[in-house]
């Protein structure tokens, strides 16, 4: 089968121009293949037109994109796709030559529903983060958690994504605005399914230093999506708190006693490090949610 779909692929990327290459490759080889595949490029220079211009294609664009992190990233890419289905991928990954053809069958089935698929490590790899290799389908709607969306294997509405106000781009959820957006999205009643016919590879390109970095990261960036919510008084998310903490000390407590490498282990970060988030989160809700004083109002007595 050839031929194209009606539907946009948005990948955002840093500049990474090896992992990119292969990515785009992965998408563009896709059978059917998207109409639309957005780059969306927030690196500094030139490469990443240079390669959207080799590779071309009448698909292919690149969209520029000042600022840092995913969540920006895609919410200007999602404002670029041209059309209403939108996959998403990242450029650490390539997908399966039918990614397109299955997640555009997908949303068709579950019209305004987020689906989220398969993120496998490669054959050999020893660690990869952020995989999920469950076999059995799952749907998640009318539950209120966070955690069980793959923003790099993602099919869902833009408009669905923008009537909820797409990623929150505050600098405390950098790597967390995925989980933020999960928690949003089932927290307004919206539906949201595991489909593991849908399939990409993350690839393995961090270092164990990095990968430390990469863990720390993420329980940070958990501890201010907590941090938001509770500044909001929503108390739903405190189960999910304790769950993550008991699962940080007892990560801790195994990582030592089975000698477990830190690198390999994600959770052994979910206690002092989502901690430090929660604390630093706290104080980024209450800076943003304080009203903004009118212009021309001073703050002194006078």
């Amino acid at each position: 089968m050839t031929g194209t779909v009606a539907a946009s692929v948005v990948v955002p990327t840093v500049g990474r121009l090896d992992l990119l290459e292969r990515c785009l490759r992965s998408v563009l080889a896709c059978d059917p293949s998207a109409d639309d595949v957005v780059v969306v490029d927030q690196s500094a220079g030139d490469g990443v037109a240079a390669l959207v211009a080799r590779l071309g294609g009448a698909a292919l664009r690149r969209v520029a994109c000042d600022g840092r992190g995913t969540a920006r990233a895609m919410n200007v890419g999602l404002a670029a796709a041209r059309h209403d289905t939108v996959l998403s991928t990242h450029d650490d990954c390539t997908v399966e030559p039918d990614w397109v053809g299955v997640g555009a069958a997908l949303a068709a089935a579950h019209p305004g529903a987020i689906l989220t698929g398969r993120v496998l490590p490669p054959d050999g790899s020893t660690y990869v983060p952020s995989t999920k290799s469950d076999p059995r389908p799952r749907d998640y709607t009318g539950t209120v958690t966070s955690g069980v969306l793959y923003p790099a294997n993602m099919v869902a509405s833009r408009s669905g994504l923008q009537a909820i106000g797409g990623f929150d781009e505050r600098p405390g959820l950098l790597v967390a605005e995925d989980n933020d957006l999960c928690y949003r999205w089932l927290a307004d009643g919206r539906p949201l399914r595991y489909e593991p016919d849908l399939v990409v590879w993350h690839h393995d390109w961090r270092t164990p230093v990095q990968l430390v970095r990469t863990h720390v990261a993420y329980a940070r960036a958990q501890g201010a999506f907590y941090a938001k919510h509770l500044h909001a008084g929503d108390r739903r998310v405190l189960p999910m708190l304790w769950w993550d903490l008991r699962h940080g000390v007892r990560s801790v407590a195994v990582g030592f006693v089975r000698r477990i490498p830190r690198w390999q282990e994600p959770y052994r970060e979910m206690v002092g490090s989502l901690l430090r988030g929660l604390a630093a989160g706290w104080l980024e809700a209450r800076r943003l949610d304080r009203p903004a004083r009118p212009s021309g109002v001073s703050s002194g007595a006078g």
